[in-house]
Formats: C-alpha cells, structure tokens, sequence
C-alpha cells in the first residue's frame, strides 16, 4: 500500500470492478454507461443522477449533460439490462454451501410526496412509529451470510402488485425465492421473520424441499405425535419447564418439539422454542424437514436465527448510504434498474471481507479521522469513508493519506 495512494488504490479497484461488469455488453455507450453510473452511486453515496453526475465529473465539466446522459440510458428501451440481474444472482449464488444461511426481507421504498412515478403504490411507511400508508414502492431483498458481516445481495427486486399488476405479494416471494433456490442448487437454509409464515408460501417451499427457519406468530395450529391439534403457543406452554433453573442459563433456555402441520401431515418439522429471559414471551421457530440436519440443535437454530438481523442492517446500508428512497426517475423500468445497480454496489462493499481487501481495508478503517469505534457490519463505513476519500470535492482534508 505503500507505493500506492489509499484514495488511488480504491478507485482503481472500484473502476475494474465497474469494467468488467461492463464488458458483457457489445454497445460501447452502454459500457460506458455502467463504468460511470457504478462508481458514481458509491462516490456520491447517492441514486440521485445530479449527484451521481457531480461525484465522477471534474470542477468544469457539463454537470446537466451528464445527468441527462445516465437517465437516458438508465430509462431506455433498446437494450436489455437483465443480464446484469441475472450475473448478480449468479455470482452470489456461487458462494453458497449446505452450511450457507440465506435471509430474505420485504423493504419499503417511501415516496409520499410523488405523485406522477410509473407503478406507484401504498406502502407502510416502516420509518414511521404509526406505520402510515404512504406512497410508494415494495421491493423483495435477499442475501447470502458469508463470514461475520458480509452480505452479498442475491436479489433485490420491485414487486408488481403493488403498482397493480395481476398478481399477488405470495405469488412474487414464491417466484424470487425458486429462482435463488434452482440458481443455489438447493443448498443453503434460510432465516425468515413472520410474514412468511403464510401457508401460501410454507407449503410450496415444502414440496420443494427448501430449509428454512421461520418465525412463529404463534397462532398456527400444529399436531403432536400424540394426534393433539393444539395452537403453537399452548405447545410452548407445555414446553415450559415447571420450575426456572436456579441458575438462568446465559443464552437462556431453549428446547423443542416435533410437529406436524394438518396441510402436509407426511413431513415432520420442528418446533423450537426459546426464552431470553424468565417470564419473558418466547422466541418461536418452525424449522422445515430439510434444515433438520445432524447436528444441528435446537440452540443452533436459535443462534442461526439471530444472525437474521443482518438483512435489517444490509437495508439500512442500501437505503441510508446510497439514499434509496430519493431517486427522481420516473418509469418502471429506471427504478427496477437503479435497484440492480445499487445491489451491485452493496455486493462491491461486501467484497471487501476478503483477504485481497485486507490491507486496503485496514487502511480505511484505521485512518486517523475516523473515530476508534467498533463496528460490525463494516460495508456501512466503508461505503462513508470511500464517499469522503474518492469525491472530487471531499468535505474533508486527506492529504495524509
């Protein structure tokens, strides 16, 4: 690292990256397109073409005419974008294994103030405490856990019904998740909060044999080995130990029961319950036959199931960082891409966990203005501290660098 600049080793990294996602394409326009729009999102921290414009133009440059170029090609029909899509999955995918845990989530996109957006819908306004219906747009995200923090998008999609397509909220997560599952192989166990809990979406992934730990409402009837038919909080309440332990455990107390569901009654799942604390509302998991593999416990699945969370912080980074929700194009076809795009930069980020990144994200990381604080999910610094270090008018001064 020496013999090259932090600020110049980044942005030759990040510009090679951008190049050969580019090369696939024959329309050299295109290519350029997709070697500017790229860097430009991560530089500027932003989807917003002015500002995307700004980030990778010099002081003199036709700021407009830039702008104007990345929306044209960005909302045009005649070419076809998708195989960017398709070699997002695919190189995500690659990472997966049989120990792999996936996780999946539905994220809002709040556009209240818009009114003339092609497919705008309502939406929940996630940020809100009083979970309003505003405008805006719902999108599919999944990812794959590699190591402590990285998360490599697999998809991240717009869903049609809510600009109201003829089709239904089950019928897009069950089509996004077959693609991930036919392009994974099969392998993997995914870590899904309620919602997905619908018997619209549990017994499809059944027959398909999909591992997966699901979280619990608690309303479900399921059948014991017995032939009870009982909700799955009266089984918890029969799992509950009579009396605590004198001593709480420190990961507090976990424990299980087979079950049936009267839907598909020929395949056994498994009920994992869990308590952080005495007294406490328990933690309730409903574990597919697929996931039940040697040595996975009930403790494991409990474990496996907190790592859930990242997907919360992966959104957080795509909407906080690239600030997702104030994109001003206006078609169908411009959003669905510029979410490609920014998965693309998030998979860049993730990128660097690796061990080639090692010394260059050891230099970001430990730079002398950034404060000593510990953090987890790294992309979420990293993506801050590329913006300050690669913009062509840095807020700060890094000259020692």
């Amino acid at each position: 690292m020496a013999a090259s600049p932090v600020p110049k080793e980044i942005r030759r990294r990040l510009y090679t990256f951008a190049r050969r996602l580019a090369r696939p394409f024959s329309d050299s326009r295109r290519r350029a397109f997709l070697e500017d729009i790229i860097p430009g999102m991560l530089i500027s921290g932003h989807v917003h073409l002015t500002k995307v414009a700004r980030a990778i133009s010099p002081g003199d440059a036709d700021i407009h005419g830039v702008e104007k170029r990345l929306s044209r090609h960005l909302g045009s029909e005649h070419w076809d974008m998708s195989p960017l899509a398709e070699e997002l999955l695919a190189s995500s995918a690659g990472t997966v294994t049989d120990d792999t845990l996936l996780t999946a989530d539905l994220s809002d996109l709040n556009k209240q103030y818009a009114r003339k957006l092609e497919g705008l819908g309502r939406v929940h306004d996630g940020s809100d405490p009083d979970k309003r219906i505003v405008a805006g747009y719902v999108f599919f995200e999944a990812y794959v856990r590699v190591g402590k923090w990285q998360l490599f998008p697999l998809l991240v999609e717009p869903l049609k019904t809510y600009s109201g397509a003829p089709t239904s909220e089950n019928a897009e997560i069950l089509q996004h998740v077959g693609r991930i599952h036919q392009a994974t192989g099969g392998r993997g166990t995914w870590l899904l909060d309620r919602g997905f809990d619908r018997d619209e979406l549990m017994l499809p992934w059944l027959n398909k044999r999909l591992a997966f730990v699901i979280r619990q409402r608690g309303d479900r009837h399921v059948r014991l080995a017995d032939g009870q038919l009982l909700a799955e909080t009266a089984v918890a309440a029969q799992l509950h130990p009579p009396a605590w332990p004198r001593r709480w455990p420190k990961r507090g107390y976990t424990t299980c029961q087979e079950v049936w569901l009267p839907e598909a009654p020929e395949q056994a799942l498994l009920l994992v319950v869990h308590w952080r604390r005495p007294n406490a509302e328990p933690l309730l998991l409903l574990v597919s036959p697929a996931a039940r593999r040697p040595g996975r416990r009930a403790e494991w699945f409990v474990k496996a199931y907190g790592r859930r969370w990242g997907v919360e912080d992966a959104t957080w980074g795509l909407k906080q960082r690239l600030h997702l929700e104030e994109f001003l194009v206006r078609s169908w076809r411009s959003i669905r891409r510029l979410l490609w795009l920014a998965a693309w930069v998030f998979y860049w980020l993730n990128l660097w966990g690796e061990d080639r990144f090692k010394r260059l994200r050891e230099a970001v990381l430990n730079h002398p203005w950034r404060l000593p604080k510990e953090v987890t999910y790294l992309f979420d610094w990293i993506a801050l501290q590329i913006g300050r270090l690669l913009h062509p008018r840095p807020i700060l001064d890094f000259t020692d660098t």
